[in-house]
């Protein structure tokens, strides 16, 4: 019953424990994300290192304690953030986000792609503090008006289009090719089979035709 008892407690310390690391980390969606990292005016809300996720995807699971206690050593200096992108379109389309997960630090309007495989804590910290120096900042894309959204569905409605008619069309007119050949080939099939039952209904009628003229001619 003790060992129940401290089994009981042990796991709630660590349940607490863990809800306190997961608190730290912010979660950005395409309602508060400009509001709230101001990235588009000079982060005036301060620096965010922003993980780009998806629930399914492998790599974001595997590194998530890592974010979370990088969330818990550097707060108060510089805001960790996530946002899933599945589920917030509009931030996605903002910045390109393609691949899983993209990790991207964000200061004085500048953004910095964290590409490295090594998401450890000491490596995405080190990349806060120092190595982020290291690569080209790019200027960060403004929040999309409603013309920009316009736009993106206009772009990708062609590219279906496109696909379609590069992609469908030819298999296709594949499958009416091969349906049309095998049809040809059935129909041969059954011309022959017919051919061959009509031959062997006519041979069948001329010996039968052969042997009545015998018979008649034996009785004459």
């Amino acid at each position: 019953m003790v060992g129940f008892a401290k089994g009981f407690i042990f796991f709630l310390f660590l349940t607490l424990f863990n809800y306190c690391y997961a608190h730290d980390v912010i979660e950005l969606n395409d309602s508060n994300f400009e509001s709230l990292t101001q990235i588009s005016t000079g982060n005036t809300t301060g620096s965010w290192f922003i993980k780009f996720y998806a629930p399914w995807c492998s790599h974001c699971k595997a590194m998530h304690r890592a974010w979370t206690e990088l969330a818990t050593e550097m707060k108060g200096t510089t805001n960790i953030a996530k946002v899933d992108v599945t589920i917030n379109s509009k931030t996605r389309k903002r910045f390109k986000i393609e691949g899983f997960p993209t990790i991207i630090y964000f200061k004085n309007g500048k953004m910095y792609e964290y590409k490295s495989n090594d998401r450890s804590l000491e490596a995405l910290k080190y990349f806060v503090l120092e190595s982020y120096k290291n690569v080209k900042p790019l200027e960060a894309p403004t929040p999309l008006s409603y013309g920009d959204i316009l736009k993106e569905l206009a772009h990708e409605t062609f590219l279906n289009i496109d696909r379609i008619y590069k992609y469908a069309f030819p298999a296709l007119a594949l499958i009416s090719i091969v349906s049309f050949l095998m049809g040809c080939i059935i129909c041969l099939a059954i011309c022959k089979v017919c051919c061959n039952k009509n031959n062997a209904v006519a041979g069948t009628a001329a010996a039968a035709a052969t042997a009545a003229a015998a018979v008649a001619k034996k009785k004459e």
